[in-house]
C-alpha cells in the first residue's frame, strides 16, 4: 500500500482513497498573546514620546513674588533641568522703604546650592552664599544672580531669604535634575 495514495491510477478512488499532498491545517483564532513586560512595555514605549512632545520632560522655570514691610523680592528659578545642564536663579531685590537701606543680605541655603556644581553667584559673595547689597537707595532694584549645573539626579529644595536688620523675606524653591 502506498503511502500518499495510488500513484500509478490504477486502484479506483474509492471511500479509503486520499488525495496527494499535506492536510489542511486546522482552523483556529488568531491572537495576540502578551508577557506581562511586553504589557507594561508597550504603553509606555507609546506614552514617553507623547509626553516628551507636549513638554514634560523639557525645561521650565517659575517666577515668585512676595514682600515685606521694606522689601520686595521676585525670584525666577529653574523648576526642572536636566543633568550637567546651566540654569539660572534671579533675584531682584527692591527697597520699598523711604530710606537708605545701609546692608541688605541675600542668603541662598547651602543644602540647596551645594547640590549642583559649579555654582557662580553674581555679585560675589563674601561668606558662603550670602551676598550683601549695600547703600540700596528708596525705590531702586538689585539682582543677583547664580548660575548652576545640574549635578545630582533628583528633587533639591531650599530657601532663600533676603534681609535687613528688621525685616526678612524667605521664598522656598524647588528644582527636579533629571538625566
Amino acid at each position: 500500500m502506498p503511502l500518499f495514495g495510488d500513484r500509478t491510477g490504477q486502484q479506483s478512488r474509492g471511500a479509503g482513497a486520499r488525495a496527494l499532498g499535506p492536510t489542511a491545517p486546522p482552523q483556529t483564532r488568531r491572537r495576540i498573546a502578551l508577557t506581562r513586560k511586553q504589557r507594561i512595555g508597550l504603553p509606555s514605549m507609546t506614552l514617553i514620546p507623547l509626553l516628551a512632545l507636549f513638554g514634560v520632560f523639557g525645561e521650565r522655570s517659575a517666577a515668585l513674588d512676595t514682600a515685606s514691610a521694606s522689601l520686595a523680592v521676585s525670584v525666577r528659578y529653574p523648576v526642572r533641568f536636566r543633568y550637567r545642564q546651566t540654569e539660572a536663579i534671579e533675584i531682584a531685590v527692591r527697597n520699598l522703604s523711604s530710606r537708605v537701606l545701609d546692608t541688605i543680605d541675600v542668603s541662598l541655603d547651602t543644602a540647596y546650592i551645594t547640590r549642583f556644581a559649579n555654582v557662580r553667584i553674581t555679585p560675589e559673595p563674601r561668606r558662603a552664599f550670602t551676598v550683601e547689597l549695600t547703600g540700596v537707595k528708596p525705590g531702586e532694584q538689585r539682582l543677583v544672580a547664580a548660575d548652576l549645573e545640574g549635578d545630582r539626579y533628583g528633587r533639591h529644595h531650599g530657601r532663600i531669604t533676603v534681609s535687613v536688620p528688621n525685616d526678612s523675606v524667605t521664598v522656598t524653591v524647588r528644582t527636579l535634575v533629571f538625566p
